[in-house]
């Protein structure tokens, strides 16, 4: 999130805002309002989202994910592993 914002000053001043909201409303009781806190966290946040975030290749949806998975065990020694048929 941090590192694709345009303006980084303004950014850190919208975060301030939020990270303030949060802290006054750390008490709040009622579902509704809750909800509604949440919503517009979730709205910031999707904002200043990275439209390309970065995946570590080793992640599900990184390019080196799975490969050169090991074969399963019944390739490699099938005697080991024979269905019984009865």
């Amino acid at each position: 999130m941090r590192d694709y914002s345009e303006d980084y000053d303004i950014f850190l001043l919208n975060v301030r805002k939020l990270h303030d909201t949060v802290r006054e409303n750390k008490y709040e009781t009622s579902p509704f309002k809750i909800q509604q806190h949440m919503k517009d966290f979730e709205r910031f946040v999707n904002y200043w989202e990275h439209p390309d975030p970065y995946i570590p290749c080793l992640l599900p949806g990184g390019s080196k994910y799975q490969r050169n998975t090991p074969p399963p065990a019944w390739v490699v020694d099938p005697r080991n592993h024979l269905v019984n048929i009865d």
